[in-house]
């Protein structure tokens, strides 16, 4: 009997232990590469991707970018379950978000869906899908990142997100896709440095409130961690100085030479997810380390050259040649643990 009794302890005890593990809370973010719906919107400069266009974008070639969108996302989870929050950029529109919201494994679940209208001359802008058990929204703003006073461009607007967390936690998010380098890295750099801009001014109003505030700052910067926009601007390294600066451990694996990005035969990280210094050892709530940043390098993202060994990212398109692949990017995701 006493055997029987302490055995049945030893049990409630792993219980108990199991209860206590909380699995943690994944943050993922992905440039899709041009997630566009099959739609014809005269308001927009959507007509390359349409089924009568020279890529011929029919309803058959979405549906394979839309599964795969989910199945890199659904990687960035080990074991059961999804990320909680995802930023998602190069989207057309909401409705592509709700699509794969309802077409996929996300259908399962129930998601949020944010996205922002911006004025980019391409028609694509940013998203943030956010898990409803976890997370209530409590705002959603636009911020407006194109400087007419550097010439005649339009990019993306940034969405700016606050959410409430089931354990009390107010998340700040924004999901950004800043000016591309497509002029030349110099000569755009002035209006990542506004986009960076305009981030940071509302990030330093959130700050004055509570110097603590969670913060979440994740996108394609169009720019290296070690670039000024990203260093001195945003104020983002894996070396914060000041309480205000942002923690970047995506810096540590660019210097890694791992990389989200191949260009010029060279990997490089230009997507990142960046938090403020209150998700650091923070001892109530989520919290973040840094050791806990990952890129999906995984086969089925990436394209094998058999000669020569070279990786690159598995893409949609190149030029106009359908290759029916993921994206030019790789995903991200961080894991923050309470």
């Amino acid at each position: 009997m006493l055997k029987f009794i302490s055995v049945s302890l030893l049990s409630l005890s792993c219980m108990a232990g199991m209860a206590q593990t909380k699995a943690p809370l994944t943050v993922a973010f992905y440039n899709c590469e041009n997630f566009f719906d099959t739609k014809d919107d005269p308001k927009k400069d959507d007509n390359e991707f349409l089924p009568d266009s020279k890529l011929k974008w029919d309803e058959t070639r979405f549906m394979n970018k839309l599964q795969k969108v989910a199945q890199v996302l659904d990687s960035t989870v080990e074991g059961p379950g999804l990320p909680a929050l995802v930023g998602l950029v190069e989207i057309e529109n909401k409705e592509v978000l709700d699509e794969l919201v309802s077409k996929s494994q996300f259908k399962d679940h129930s998601y949020g869906v944010l996205a922002t209208d911006s004025p980019d001359d391409r028609s694509i802008d940013c998203g943030l899908l956010y898990d409803k058990s976890v997370f209530k929204l409590v705002d959603f703003k636009e911020l407006n990142a194109t400087n007419p006073a550097l010439g005649n461009y339009k990019t993306r607007n940034v969405l700016f997100a606050t959410l409430k967390a089931t354990n009390g936690d107010v998340f700040y998010v924004f999901v950004n896709h800043w000016p591309s380098r497509r002029e030349g890295e110099k000569e755009s750099e002035p209006r990542r440095i506004y986009a960076a801009e305009q981030v940071r001014n509302k990030i330093n109003e959130l700050q004055k409130k509570d110097t603590n505030a969670k913060i979440i700052v994740m996108g394609d910067f169009n720019d290296h961690p070690d670039n000024s926009s990203i260093l001195n601007t945003l104020k983002a390294s894996d070396a914060p100085k000041e309480k205000g600066d942002l923690y970047n451990a995506y810096q540590t694996l660019d210097r890694e030479k791992q990389g989200t990005h191949y260009f010029d035969k060279e990997w490089r990280v230009l997507d990142q997810i960046i938090v403020s210094q209150g998700f650091i050892g923070a001892k109530k709530g989520y919290s973040f380390n840094p050791k806990n940043a990952h890129i999906l390098k995984k086969d089925f993202v990436l394209f094998k050259n058999a000669k020569t060994g070279e990786e690159r990212p598995n893409r949609t398109y190149s030029g106009e040649k359908y290759f029916g692949g993921y994206s030019d990017h790789l995903s991200i995701y961080v894991e923050l643990n309470q």
